[in-house]
C-alpha cells in the first residue's frame, strides 16, 4: 500500500460529508443578488473553510466563478498543482521569494505595501514578463493591511509610470459588514473613505471589490444596479463571499436572509455502548456522573479531530433523530453520549449506528452557529478547526 491509497481508505468511520452542488446553488444565489454582472471572488482559503479546496474550487469553476481567493501563496500553489488554471486573487502578503512563486504559479496578487511592488517589479524584470496584473488594498479601518488611503495618487503615477504593471482591482476590507446601510456605523465611513480614494483611478479600467458575506447580506439592494458608492464616482461595488458560499448565514437577520444551504455535515459512529449503574461516574477527571442508570455511547471523535475539548457536557449529537447530550470530558479521539432516553425504543441500540455532530438527521438538525456559539465563537473556527484526521467526503 503506497500513502496514496492510505489516503482513500476510511477505517474509522468519522468523516465531513461535503455537498458540492449546495455550494454551487449558494454561489449562484449570491451571484443571482446581482442585475448586472458583477466581481464576485468566492474565498477558499482555509482549505475552502474547512470544505476541501480542490473539490471546492473546481465545483465553484463549473458555474462560472470567474476569480477564487486564496491566502498563502502555498494555497495558490496546491491549487495549480491540482489542476486549476483560473485566476486566484492572493490576499496574504510575501516577500521577494514569494514575488517569484507568485509569478511562477501565476497569482494575482492582492498587494498592500510597496516593498512588494518592488519585489514583484524584480522579479518580474528577471523572468522577463511584461504583464503583471495586480489589486492594489487600502486600509480605511481595519488596520490590518493596505496602504494608506492618502498613497492612492502616488500609486497612479507609479502605475503611469510602470506600464506592464495592469490594475486589475482595488479593494479594501470592512470591519464589520453587518452594520454596512446603517447610518453612522463604521462600514459607511470605511465606504466613504474608499470612494474618495478611488477618484485618483479615475479613467482606468478595474474590478472595486469590498464586501464580505455580512456585508453582501446588507448592503446588496443598494449596489444592485451599479449605483453611485459615496461621492466619488459609479463603481459596482463587487463581493468576496467566504462563509456564505458554505451555507452558513452571515446574519440572523430575517429581513436580510439569503436562505442558503449549509454543505457540510459531520458524521461518526457508536463504537461500544455501556450500562451504567447510578453513581458511576465518567471520562477524564469524572465531570459527569449518573444519577441513574444510563445507557452511554462511545463515539471516535475528538479534540485531535476539531471537536472542541469546550463543548464537554454542553453539546448535543443526533442519533437516530434525536439529540442526545454529550457527556463528560472530551478526549482526543473520543466522546461520550447519553443514549438513556432512546433505551427503551423496541429496536435496541446497535454498534455501528450513524450519529450527526454537525448536520441532519430525520428532521433534527445540528449547526455549526449551534456549535459555535457553545464554544464562545464563530462558525468560521468550527468549520476551519476540522483535522486532517477527518476525510471529507464529496457528493
Amino acid at each position: 500500500m503506497n500513502i496514496d491509497d492510505l489516503s482513500s481508505k476510511i477505517y474509522r468511520r468519522t468523516f465531513a460529508e461535503i455537498d458540492t452542488i449546495k455550494i454551487q446553488n449558494n454561489f449562484k444565489k449570491l451571484a443571482s443578488l446581482y442585475k448586472q454582472n458583477i466581481f464576485l471572488c468566492p474565498m477558499i482559503k482555509a482549505n475552502a473553510y474547512g470544505h476541501g479546496d480542490g473539490p471546492v474550487s473546481k465545483a465553484l469553476r463549473q458555474v462560472g466563478a470567474e476569480y477564487l481567493g486564496v491566502g498563502l501563496i502555498e494555497e495558490g500553489i496546491r491549487l495549480r498543482l491540482f489542476g486549476d488554471q483560473g485566476a486566484l486573487l492572493l490576499f496574504g502578503p510575501f516577500d521577494r521569494e514569494g514575488a517569484k512563486a507568485v509569478l511562477e504559479y501565476d497569482l494575482t496578487p492582492v498587494v498592500s505595501q510597496w516593498s512588494q511592488l518592488e519585489a514583484l517589479q524584480e522579479q518580474a524584470h528577471l523572468r522577463n514578463q511584461k504583464v503583471v496584473r495586480i489589486h492594489l488594498k487600502f486600509n480605511t479601518g481595519m488596520n490590518r493591511l493596505g496602504f494608506d488611503t492618502c498613497e492612492a495618487p502616488k500609486l497612479r503615477d507609479w502605475l503611469n509610470q510602470n506600464s506592464g504593471f495592469v490594475l486589475d482591482g482595488v479593494c479594501t476590507h470592512l470591519l464589520r459588514g453587518d452594520d454596512a446601510g446603517r447610518k453612522g456605523g463604521e462600514s459607511e465611513s470605511q465606504l466613504e473613505q474608499f470612494a474618495k480614494l478611488l477618484v485618483a483611478f479615475k479613467g482606468m479600467n478595474f474590478h472595486v471589490h469590498v464586501l464580505n458575506s455580512s456585508g453582501l447580506a446588507t448592503l446588496w439592494k443598494r449596489f444592485s444596479e451599479g449605483q453611485a458608492l459615496g461621492n466619488g464616482g459609479v463603481w459596482p461595488l463587487g463581493a468576496r463571499p467566504g462563509l456564505a458560499v458554505y451555507g452558513i448565514a452571515p446574519s440572523s437577520d430575517e429581513e436580510i436572509s439569503l436562505k442558503l444551504e449549509p454543505a457540510l455535515s459531520l458524521k461518526s459512529h457508536l463504537v461500544t455502548l455501556h450500562h451504567l449503574q447510578k453513581g458511576s461516574r465518567l471520562s477524564y477527571n469524572a465531570t459527569w456522573r449518573a444519577s441513574h442508570e444510563s445507557l452511554i455511547g462511545v463515539v471516535p471523535i475528538g479534540y485531535a479531530d476539531g471537536y472542541s475539548r469546550t463543548l464537554s457536557n454542553r453539546a448535543h449529537l443526533l442519533c437516530r433523530g434525536h439529540r442526545v447530550p454529550v457527556v463528560g470530558t472530551i478526549c482526543m479521539d473520543y466522546l461520550m453520549i447519553d443514549l438513556t432516553a432512546m433505551g427503551l425504543e423496541e429496536k435496541p441500540l446497535e454498534i455501528g449506528e450513524e450519529v450527526v455532530l454537525i448536520g441532519s438527521q430525520n428532521d433534527q438538525f445540528i449547526r455549526a452557529e449551534e456549535i459555535a456559539n457553545l464554544m464562545g465563537t464563530i462558525p468560521y473556527e468550527v468549520l476551519t478547526g476540522l483535522s486532517e484526521r477527518v476525510p471529507r467526503i464529496y457528493l
